[in-house]
């Protein structure tokens, strides 16, 4: 969903589940061997259990979007994780606020109605848990080791058009059909990363 709304695209609720139903067994076992992981690092001491929090926070959107099986996942995950482990950091902490001030909300109206505080704590839990998932595909796809191509095939959604394609600027004296310059994709002239290995648009090899 978020690769089809980062192209520009429509999304459907039931493709995302559909496609991600056909992934589960590798999600379940991504999910508990990095729950095992977490949980023995803690266990252990705090700062393990961080740093491997940081390494493995990424681990569903490689199995997703690039069909990695489980330790694949958990491998790039990790590769990208430790090379974004301060912004990584940042935002576990940026969570884990967010989580302490809905336990403190809970906590404030369970005192009133014991029940209140369970409803209304079930109520923020479904938006939070969604905006975590969120925050961690957008990092993944924005600043990824290689960005993987928003196209019909990547997206499951069909054709995705591009956020905005921005034609690059014709220099003077440059002649029509001329090639653009090089931080623009020569098939459809997007802006291109620098390090990019795949137009993000229309997915031509650079």
């Amino acid at each position: 969903m978020v690769q089809a709304v980062l192209g520009g695209g429509e999304f459907s609720v039931a493709d995302s589940l559909r496609k991600a139903y056909g992934r589960f067994w590798t999600l379940l076992v991504a999910g508990i061997l990095v729950g095992l992981v977490v949980i023995v690092g803690f266990v252990a001491l705090i700062v393990p259990g961080i740093i491997f929090v940081t390494w493995y926070a990424y681990t569903v959107p490689p199995i997703m979007l690039e069909e990695k099986g489980a330790m694949a996942g958990m491998s790039a995950s990790k590769a990208f994780g430790r090379d974004k482990k301060w912004s990584t950091f940042l935002i576990l902490l940026v969570i884990a606020v967010v989580a302490l001030v809905i336990l403190g909300i809970q906590m404030a109206l369970s005192l009133a109605a014991p029940l209140l505080g369970r409803v209304v704590y079930s109520l923020l839990s479904v938006p939070f848990d969604a905006w975590i998932a969120v925050i961690f595909t957008y990092a993944y796809l924005t600043y990824g080791p290689s960005s993987v191509p928003v196209t019909a095939e990547t997206s499951g959604y069909g054709a995705v058009p591009p956020v905005s394609i921005q034609q690059p600027m014709v220099q003077a004296g440059a002649q029509v059909g001329d090639s653009p310059p090089n931080n623009f994709c020569r098939t459809c002239g997007s802006p291109l990363r620098s390090d990019s290995k795949f137009c993000s648009v229309c997915g031509t090899a650079l």
